[in-house]
């Protein structure tokens, strides 16, 4: 998405679950870097409809309680890399609707495959 990339994101359309996360009390938390080309910033936010049953995990903390929101901002002078990943309730399957704005830009709405196969914007 423009200068933010999640190398190997694709792959979980068809994937499965245990290759990337694991289950825990309350839901499956997701690994998955993201990298941010230099100088960027992008925020990327959970949309409201999906706010009850998924949400994001970067620069947190263990033990952390997932949120609707993350800010990426990458070096000035080099690309950076967050560490963290995806978070979802129930049976750890879902189509992520995420709003993604670079800069002032608009945001732009993509989803996301948690291994659900196919999902439509």
């Amino acid at each position: 998405m423009g200068p933010l990339r999640w190398p190997g994101l694709k792959g979980w359309k068809d994937g499965r679950p245990t290759d990337f996360g694991g289950r825990t009390a309350d839901g499956w938390h997701y690994k998955i870097g993201a990298e941010l080309e230099r100088g960027s910033v992008v925020r990327v936010t959970v949309a409201p409809e999906a706010r009850q049953r998924a949400g994001l995990g970067y620069g947190q903390e263990e033990g952390y309680t997932p949120a609707a929101e993350v800010t990426f901002r990458a070096c000035p002078d080099t690309d950076t890399a967050y560490v963290g990943g995806f978070y979802v309730q129930g049976d750890g399957r879902f189509c992520l609707p995420l709003d993604v704005r670079v800069g002032h830009g608009p945001p732009r709405r993509i989803v996301v495959s948690v291994f659900s196969g196919d999902c439509r914007a």
